[in-house]
């Protein structure tokens, strides 16, 4: 057996899971929408801060949510890490009224994310904990905006 197999079979059911939830769930009309904090947390919406500067104030503040997030990065190959990060990037360059737009098609569009199926977790540093959104927005401001670095860990 090649020694990813196990691995590509549990991805292979991952989608056969996410797909036939979506068959069964196409005939109905979809009645979900986002939230102040669903699926992006309202403060990551509104914040002026860069993708680093969130990534510094969990660093120091919530640091086993960052550590958890960076191990998860380091396993991803080149070219995956570096389609979280473009993504990332795009949805911190947006206005709060495009990011709320990013939101609302998040939560009626399973298959808006083109990075779902390859990281599933891909933004979740970012996007995933109301808690983990205030503690690094109340900070954020007083990072560099654009150090690199923080990818690298």
């Amino acid at each position: 057996m090649h020694r990813n197999g196990p691995l590509r079979w549990a991805g292979a059911a991952a989608v056969i899971a996410a797909l036939s939830g979506f068959v069964i769930a196409s005939p109905a009309t979809a009645s979900a929408d986002a939230t102040d904090d669903y699926p992006i947390p309202n403060r990551i919406l509104k914040t002026g801060c860069t993708a680093e500067q969130i990534m510094a104030a969990a660093r120091d503040v919530e640091p086993v949510y960052f550590e958890r997030y960076m191990i998860d990065y380091n396993n991803k190959s080149p070219d995956i890490q570096q389609a979280a990060q473009d993504y990332i990037h795009r949805f911190f360059a947006l206005p709060p009224e495009g990011r709320r737009a990013w939101s609302e098609e998040m939560a009626t569009n399973a298959f808006s994310d083109p990075l779902a199926f390859q990281w599933p977790n891909h933004a979740k540093l970012f996007f995933n904990n109301k808690g983990v959104a205030a503690n690094t927005t109340d900070i954020c401001m007083q990072y560099p905006p654009d150090d690199m670095s923080l990818w690298n860990w």
